[in-house]
């Protein structure tokens, strides 16, 4: 698609149902608008590689037009070349071909999601648990949520005009229903990443604490021996400081294998 602001299409004549152009006009700042016997204006929110984008459409007569961003290009190409071979193509024939684009183009950034948040758990299981690739997922997938819901919007609005289009909109909402399950399980995996984290700590915390155990009343015994008192007894016994010793390592070996049994440590 040419930048250029024209509107473009494939068919016979050049005279396409479905036209494109990369200009967005006044009226698509709104939302949806009808004019009896002139056109009637529909704007919601798109999804496409990661951002999220507007579509507008321009209903008059036999003709769409379709005022679509850079990122959404290649899938109105798609519905402008499904039209090319039909011929005498009207407005929801054009319509169909452009939603079931969309359709398509979400259904496949699904797909990825569930791979990547599969994949991002199996990894987290295997002890590689970081928070930046879920936040990204999560983010990912709100952003498809809000195209998904514009879509549903879009067809809902013009449901009454076009009947043709409610098996579409019975396939967004199962779209939706697909991803808010796949936003639970990037949810899941939140939840998951805490509690290894949490996991992770308590063990260190355990660790650390039993150290802390040993060394108590080892450093209970060198205190009390390394007060300045004039008469202490074992001071002046040839064997103090080897029994001294000896006590302080059998109660260092007594405490490891009273944890080991434990499963402490």
């Amino acid at each position: 698609m040419r930048r250029t602001g024209r509107n473009e299409g494939h068919g016979k004549g050049g005279d396409n149902a479905l036209r494109v152009t990369s200009k967005e006009p006044a009226w698509c700042k709104g939302v949806f608008t009808y004019e009896p016997g002139r056109a009637t204006h529909l704007a919601f929110p798109t999804y496409s590689e990661g951002k999220v984008g507007r579509l507008c459409l321009e209903i008059t007569g036999n003709h769409v037009t379709a005022h679509a961003p850079e990122e959404l290009a290649e899938a109105v190409r798609e519905a402008v070349k499904a039209l090319g071979g039909e011929g005498g193509a009207g407005v929801p024939e054009a319509l169909r071909a452009l939603f079931k684009a969309l359709l398509s183009r979400y259904h496949e950034h699904l797909s990825n999601l569930d791979n990547e948040t599969e994949e991002l758990i199996h990894g987290m299981m295997r002890g590689r648990a970081k928070h930046r690739p879920i936040y990204r997922l999560y983010d990912r997938a709100a952003r498809l949520h809000r195209g998904v819901h514009g879509l549903i919007y879009a067809l809902q609005r013009l449901d009454n005009t076009y009947p043709e289009l409610r098996d579409l909109t019975d396939e967004a909402i199962m779209l939706e229903n697909m991803l808010s399950t796949t936003i639970d399980r990037i949810v899941q995996a939140f939840n998951l990443y805490y509690t290894l984290v949490g996991e992770r700590t308590n063990y260190v915390v355990t660790k650390l604490t039993v150290i802390s155990a040993i060394f108590l009343p080892l450093t209970l015994i060198a205190g009390i021996y390394g007060m300045n008192f004039k008469y202490m007894p074992e001071l002046s016994h040839p064997l103090a400081y080897p029994a001294t010793l000896t006590a302080m390592a059998a109660i260092a070996l007594g405490e490891l294998i009273y944890f080991k049994r434990k499963g402490w440590i």
